[in-house]
């Protein structure tokens, strides 16, 4: 059952030709910096910047804090006056680029028809920008701009990895709480918004401009497509080696996502007696790594067919915390979940689908016990995300 949209923002919801936009942005960049703030280099800062954001990551620091890095660097400049000048760039001079974008037709109707069906609803774009450049082009493309409009809006600040990598998505379901085979992802370039997609197990629609080449359909058709009852024929897609590791590394990105806003006197509170604290989930989850989630995999690799048990059921809200420092235990669960993954990465085909037996769910594989462990991932990060809505 399909419970999320992701939505594309550049040249599927708005038109944004690269040809126009990127070289008016650039210009646009180097005059108010050089201008302004007299920060010469900035436009190669930003392009250093998104190189930066687009490489392999281990999903703990914000695009944001991984580009205003970069930038500084680039510009031989501190940290907090190119922060200062990218704040007053996005407040005074970017919306001058709105003569170089044009709304694409149908988008507020699709918004209103997923709406209508109760589905969640995701501004899924590459997430390089801050959230007042996102409103604005929403804005542009006649969208609403409140973000509580939608369940998740991806920008810089709140995202930890970038397009085209598929731990960009596995983050995202992470943040909305739903399963892969639970979102349509809709886009229009096959490289950041369909392979990837596709690579975690969500299925696509694939947007085209009609003046560009290309095979894809028009966001008209996809709205076609809803009103024929399309999502109701989609199933899940066949387990396949290559959706783990996205998934469990963009859980991470989910993890830090959600930790980041935590105040220090809120990790040992229980939104209600009988749950968790914050700090208890995360111990948790670093416990688990260890002792079941990775040991379980180990254990299928080196024996034959082996006899899994589930795992003791947790202890109440009366377990005790792992350590004191939360944000401490979350970077030490990231070290551990790294070394699942380096695990991982060294299985061949046969080793994927060496077979176990568990005592709840019966004849299972590495692949599926694998899976289970990305589910777990995202159990426990739907009880984070609704115990800090309790908390604040």
């Amino acid at each position: 059952m399909i419970k999320a949209v992701l939505l594309d923002l550049d040249n599927t919801l708005i038109r944004n030709p690269d040809q126009v936009f990127a070289p008016a942005f650039i210009r646009l960049v180097d005059q108010f910096f050089v201008e302004q703030f007299e920060l010469a280099g900035m436009a190669d800062g930003l392009l250093t910047a998104m190189k930066a954001v687009s490489g392999l990551r281990d999903g703990e620091q914000t695009n944001s804090q991984v580009m205003l890095a970069a930038i500084a660097q680039a510009c031989a400049a501190p940290p907090p006056r190119i922060e200062e000048a990218l704040a007053a760039f996005y407040d005074q001079a970017y919306a001058s680029l709105r003569p170089c974008v044009e709304p694409v037709p149908g988008a507020l109707t699709v918004i209103e028809a997923l709406r209508a069906r109760g589905l969640s609803i995701v501004i899924a774009t590459h997430p390089i920008y801050p959230l007042r450049a996102i409103l604005q082009r929403l804005e542009w493309a006649g969208l609403p701009t409140d973000p509580a409009a939608y369940a998740f809006v991806a920008h810089g600040g709140n995202m930890h990895f970038a397009k085209p990598d598929p731990a960009y998505y596995a983050e995202i379901l992470g943040r909305v709480k739903v399963e892969p085979d639970e979102v349509v992802m809709v886009g229009d370039s096959p490289r950041n918004d369909i392979d990837p997609a596709k690579t975690l197990g969500i299925h696509t629609f694939w947007v085209h401009d009609p003046a560009a080449e290309g095979q894809g359909r028009s966001l008209l058709d996809f709205i076609s497509e809803l009103e024929a009852g399309w999502l109701d024929t989609l199933f899940p897609l066949p387990l396949s080696p290559m959706m783990i590791e996205p998934q469990l590394i963009g859980s991470l990105g989910a993890l830090f996502g959600l930790l980041a806003g935590v105040r220090e006197n809120f990790w040992e509170q229980h939104p209600d007696p009988q749950e968790w604290s914050i700090l208890q989930i995360v111990c948790h989850l670093l416990e688990s790594e260890i002792s079941v989630q990775r040991q379980r995999l180990q254990t299928i690799l080196t024996q034959d067919n082996p006899f899994i048990l589930a795992p003791r059921m947790p202890p109440g809200p009366e377990a005790p915390n792992c350590a004191d420092d939360g944000m401490g235990v979350a970077r030490e669960f990231a070290a551990e979940r790294r070394f699942t993954i380096r695990l991982l990465r060294q299985l061949t085909d046969d080793d994927w689908m060496r077979p176990a037996r568990h005592s709840v769910f019966g004849p299972t594989s590495l692949l599926e016990m694998a899976h289970f462990t990305a589910q777990h991932d995202r159990l426990h990060l739907n009880q984070l995300c609704r115990t800090i809505g309790e908390c604040r």
